[in-house]
């Protein structure tokens, strides 16, 4: 083994003892590995390691490869069910569909790309979209579309939040739209707990064939089996990337570790997979693939080799690369953009190799692009890495991808109970609409969503905006259709980490319950701040108590005695900066089934005479709602009550109002509670209808402001008079509370009524003051 890989500075063998000083000098050098991880490596190994094997341990080892924090937290989340093929473990999660969609499958992934969101805005955002994209064609799948959840600060506060605002969403959307995926939507969140880290939580669904799924491994058999790079020619871009994202954000300039996007080449790259995946499943060509994401290409061949119970054997010579010296370790764990692995059967490979480099001929795309063989399998379960006469790696590959865990403290914090918040005079809650709905809290996204292709592809039913979750056609000659919506409230959840995550699961599934659609998967992201904080693990630990314990109950629509299931997720920790942390924010993604795509229930309002029925708890507090933090000033809102067994009936009782096509529309209540929930189904219908609506809620037996805005979830459904009586059996059969409040009316005024008391509002100038808040953000200076 060759020595002149070592870097000589680094440390001494009489330094090795001292594992603190050689974890000071490797930081110094950019090498993140703390002082224990020196000495399990050299443990590992038997002796000092080479510098390229540091740095790859330093990357493979980090947090955001190797969940050393939180793989045993993990296991506390359901994963499996009925409807489950593939679960956690893989780059996305698979599950079954039901007929009339039976031969295909279902693909999940979400992940976060947030360090490099708000360091390089656009590119950040843009790589964080590819990488998910990556994670789900990998598994044989035709990506079907993309859905993202964003976390911004106060826009208001500075310029530098409003840039990180306007690059994301430039990165989403311009990546998307060339790749030709359609944006799904998601839902986006301003709040000034996110000034110094932004979230870009990204999620993409896609569909296979349930009899040709691939796997993220070497595949079973003698071989030989080779390694096939494939997409961009390796370079610098991105090295350290996951190492960087692993740690708390500094003040240092970290653009380098931020990856660089190509979505054309991207495009091509997922018509090409199309190309082979048709040829090895019509052949019974047995095939492993996966993206070339965190670590590069050190992370995709260990982890293909380790999951098929194999070694690897890496030639970096082999590697198509930049006409550029570039050190061993840079070819090896490069985050460079836009590459796959294949790990195929040696005679496969020269085609394999033809129809990317010759069929689809990417090096007229991208100079020097191209798909080369850079290794095989080995059956010594041994991860081997050459360069040019040197072996740089030489190390079980079982140590790379699980040879690192580390058991945090954790230390619940000490929090304030709310206090009681007095009741609103008139002139404040005639006031209190206009002032939600011009801030960023409610105000409209349609704004946002103009910046995205919602309709490529062609399958897409309902869009973003249009429904509580996005609607697409499963298959264009059947009647099925999938639907999607994302969850999570990070006030709430700093107010109570394990409520607020029961509320992300609740809201994600019950969006697409009123959507129409039996909840079927979860995937979820779980952003938290400095894993070396007990309050910020004890965060994370309560917050995956509230997933699973919601995740439990919420699971028998879809499969009697099972959970809802969680196939694929992501951690991001140390999302921490200057000394403050974020709040515990999971986000959860919810995928759920219809039988009738055309029974799908958008959330605008469009008949007048249509009656409004309410179903949902008795109101009585404003705990967690816009209204007492926004309006009143109240500095700590709590969280809303969540009574799951209520929240099943009630999801329950939505699927089937879609079914039996008894609801027209129907919206959920959340933080802004019932009056902007009717105000946004208003605002959803056509201006030129020129609708409004009549509320008489006198009869619900609260306060005024509380009936009007308390949080806590519930269903406003739209439905045609004759219906009512039928709405109001089924709802009382299951144990249910539900009230008539009003009817649209055709004179466009939003009134409200409790007894002698009256609000109105002209709802064509509740229009134009919910859409001015993101048109400002866009296009004015919103200097204070």
């Amino acid at each position: 083994m060759s020595t002149s890989v070592r870097v000589p500075d680094a440390w001494t063998t009489s330094e090795l003892g001292d594992t603190a000083a050689v974890s000071r000098r490797l930081r110094e050098r950019g090498v993140r590995l703390d002082a224990d991880e020196v000495g399990l490596l050299t443990e590992l190994l038997g002796r000092v390691p080479l510098w390229p094997e540091a740095v790859l341990f330093g990357i493979l080892w980090s947090e955001h490869c190797s969940y050393k924090s939180t793989r045993s937290l993990l296991k506390r989340l359901p994963t499996q069910a009925p409807q489950v093929i593939l679960g956690p473990g893989e780059d996305a999660g698979v599950v079954s569909l039901p007929e009339p969609c039976e031969d295909l499958v279902l693909v999940l992934g979400q992940e976060s790309h947030n360090h490099p969101s708000q360091v390089l805005p656009v590119e950040g955002a843009a790589t964080g979209v590819g990488g998910i994209v990556r994670d789900v064609a990998c598994m044989g799948a035709e990506v079907i579309g993309v859905l993202d959840a964003l976390r911004f600060g106060d826009p208001r506060s500075s310029v530098a939040v409003r840039d990180v605002v306007r690059g994301v969403v430039q990165g989403v959307a311009s990546y998307a739209n060339a790749l030709g995926v359609p944006n799904l939507g998601g839902d986006t969140v301003f709040d000034a707990a996110f000034n110094r880290n932004c979230l870009v939580n990204v999620c993409a669904v896609g569909l296979a064939p349930a009899s040709g799924l691939l796997r993220s491994r070497v595949p079973e058999g003698p071989g030989p089996w080779v390694f096939v790079l494939v997409g961009k020619p390796t370079d610098e871009s991105g090295f350290g990337g996951a190492a960087f994202a692993s740690e708390a954000l500094t003040d240092a300039d970290d653009r380098g570790a931020v990856q660089l996007p190509d979505p054309f080449l991207k495009r091509v790259l997922l018509v090409a997979g199309q190309t082979v995946f048709a040829r090895i499943r019509a052949r019974g060509i047995p095939a492993g693939f996966k993206d070339l994401g965190a670590g590069g290409v050190a992370c995709a061949t260990s982890e293909l080799a380790a999951a098929g119970g194999r070694g690897a054997r890496i030639e970096l010579d082999n590697l198509h690369r930049v006409p550029r010296p570039l050190p061993p370790e840079v070819l090896l764990c490069s985050e460079t953009q836009e590459r796959f692995c294949w790990v195929v059967p040696e005679f496969f490979a020269v085609e394999l190799c033809g129809i990317y480099n010759d069929e689809f001929a990417l090096k007229d795309i991208v100079p020097l692009a191209a798909a080369r063989v850079i290794g095989r399998a080995t059956e010594d379960g041994q991860f081997t890495v050459t360069w040019k006469g040197d072996t740089v790696i030489d190390c079980p590959v079982e140590a790379i991808t699980s040879g690192r865990s580390a058991a945090r403290p954790s230390r619940s914090r000490s929090r304030l109970a709310p206090g009681p918040v007095a009741e609103a005079d008139q002139a404040t809650l005639q006031d209190a609409l206009p002032r939600l709905l011009g801030g960023f809290g409610a105000a409209s996204r349609e704004y946002l969503f103009r910046h995205y292709d919602s309709e490529v592809q062609g399958r897409t039913w309902l869009r973003p905006g249009e429904a509580d979750a996005v609607v697409l056609k499963t298959h264009p000659h059947r009647s099925a259709g999938l639907a999607f919506a994302v969850g999570g409230d990070s006030r709430w959840c700093a107010s109570d980490a394990g409520l607020g995550a029961r509320h992300a699961v609740a809201e994600a599934s019950r969006k697409v319950a009123i959507t129409g659609g039996t909840p079927w998967a979860l995937t979820d992201c779980l952003n938290f701040g400095d894993a070396l904080d007990p309050a910020v693990m004890a965060d994370l630990e309560e917050s995956l108590e509230g997933l699973s314990t919601a995740a439990r109950a919420l699971g028998g629509l879809a499969s009697p005695g099972a959970p809802l299931p969680f196939v694929s997720g992501n951690v991001s920790l140390y999302n921490h900066t200057g000394g403050r942390s974020i709040p515990p924010t999971p986000i959860v993604m919810c995928a759920g089934v219809l039988d009738q795509v055309a029974h799908a229930v958008p959330l605008a309002l469009t008949r007048a005479g249509d009656r409004l029925v309410f179903v949902g708890p008795v109101r009585m507090t404003l705990a967690g709602s816009s209204f007492a933090r926004e309006v009143l000033g109240v500095a700590n809102t709590g969280a809303p009550p969540l009574d799951l067994d209520v929240e099943v009936r009630l999801q329950s009782l939505a699927v089937e109002s879609a079914r039996s096509q008894r609801a027209v529309a129907a919206h959920g209540v959340s933080a802004g509670g019932l009056l902007v929930a009717v105000t946004e189904m208003l605002l959803a219908g056509p201006a030129e209808a020129r609708l409004g609506a009549r509320l008489d809620v006198g009869a619900m037996g609260a306060r005024w402001d509380v009936v009007l805005f308390d949080a806590t979830p519930g269903v406003v459904f739209a439905v045609d008079p004759a219906a009512v009586p039928s709405l109001l059996k089924t709802v009382a059969a299951r144990g249910l509370s539900a009230w008539v409040i009003g009817e649209v009316s055709n004179y466009g005024l939003l009134e409200a009524h409790e007894g002698s008391r009256q609000l109105s509002w002209q709802v064509e100038t509740l229009r134009s003051v919910a859409a001015t808040p993101l048109e400002q953000l866009w296009n004015e200076d919103l200097t204070p």
